[in-house]
């Protein structure tokens, strides 16, 4: 054998080294050797939807969630969809959904969600949208005379980047976690799989944006305390949620501290008494390979932070339900959605 393919050999077998390490430190990383235990908080049932339920806000005064609804499977193989949000009245009994808005703006594709009660008791939606070809958009719904929301506007701006999740903290006024912070295809390729931390928050003020946070590992869920004193930031390529001591007067976020967890956080709801459930991938591989078929289940984890403590509430293979991403609790009963399944799977709590 020649001197040159030897040497190619060699590299060749290097580089098949680095890629075999580098797949096996992901898969482990991202909990693909686990085991999971099974656990759920009492029986649960399922109400079917039209589409799937990303992201779930609950009005506790009204005893109504409200959820993203969007066709995610049908947006991954490319088709054409539109979304809308939907509600439910929690203390209806069957169960079911009803049209929450009464108009939304062309090309709606509904992700993160927040309700702000403003001072005479009415109340705003904000909601990410990804319209098809467009810039991404916060779009702004106000309560009416029949409880439904109608639009009452639309804020763009360059540093919504890949926007997820949102907290709104006023009238006009909200932070946004962006899941990414390269806006190359090729550098958030690597800023996934080498989970660099581009990730931001931006804070709009009712008239311009700014970062408050950044070097986060991709945010994608976000929360307040009921007081709306610390902001809650989830980083599923960090695996910890981020926690931050929030200004009411400027919107200025400081560090805090960091709630490492055993999973990869995704969208995050603070309860009435200031404890976070927390919806976390368990197996990220699997999720990936969920997204390309749905036949391969994903985990669903549902935690509870409260106290320093962190208790897993519900854990599932996803047979139950897949890619579960969001959880709330309301009523004695905890409602968990998720990216792709067209249901809300609905437990009891002992």
């Amino acid at each position: 054998m020649k001197k040159w393919q030897k040497r190619t050999l060699t590299v060749v077998g290097a580089l098949v080294l680095v890629v075999g390490l580098f797949t096996l430190e992901f898969m482990s990383f991202g909990g693909q050797f686990r085991d999971l235990s099974v656990r759920s908080p009492g029986a649960c049932s399922t109400l079917p939807l039209n589409a799937s339920a990303e992201d779930i806000q609950i009005d506790r005064n009204r005893s109504i969630a409200y959820l993203s609804s969007l066709d995610r499977r049908g947006l991954v193989e490319g088709l054409a969809v539109e979304g809308t949000v939907l509600q439910v009245d929690l203390v209806a009994d069957p169960l079911r959904t009803e049209p929450a808005l009464s108009s939304a703006p062309p090309g709606f594709r509904p992700h993160g969600m927040s309700l702000y009660r403003m001072g005479d008791g009415k109340q705003r939606l904000f909601v990410i949208s990804h319209p098809e070809g467009d810039e991404h958009v916060i779009e702004v719904f106000e309560q009416n005379a029949d409880n439904r929301f109608t639009h009452v506007g639309s804020i763009r701006d360059p540093l919504l980047v890949s926007p997820n999740a949102i907290v709104a903290v006023g009238p006009q006024q909200f932070y946004v976690a962006n899941d990414k912070g390269d806006a190359g295809f090729l550098g958030r390729i690597g800023e996934s799989l080498f989970r660099t931390g581009l990730s931001t928050v931006v804070y709009f003020d009712g008239e311009s944006m700014r970062v408050e946070a950044e070097r986060l590992k991709s945010a994608v869920g976000m929360g307040l305390s009921p007081d709306g004193l610390t902001a809650y930031v989830a980083e599923t390529l960090g695996k910890r949620v981020s926690v931050y001591t929030r200004n009411p007067l400027t919107g200025d976020l400081t560090f805090k501290q960091h709630i490492e967890l055993d999973g990869s956080p995704d969208n995050i709801n603070v309860d009435a008494d200031g404890a976070l459930w927390i919806a976390v991938h368990a197996k990220l591989i699997d999720l990936i390979r969920h997204f390309g078929d749905a036949s391969h289940h994903a985990p669903t984890t549902l935690l509870r932070y409260t106290a320093g403590t962190t208790t897993p509430v519900y854990v599932n293979d996803g047979s139950e339900i897949s890619a579960g991403s969001v959880g709330a609790a309301f009523g004695g009963r905890l409602y968990m959605g998720s990216i792709t399944e067209p249901q809300l799977l609905i437990c009891r709590m002992r």
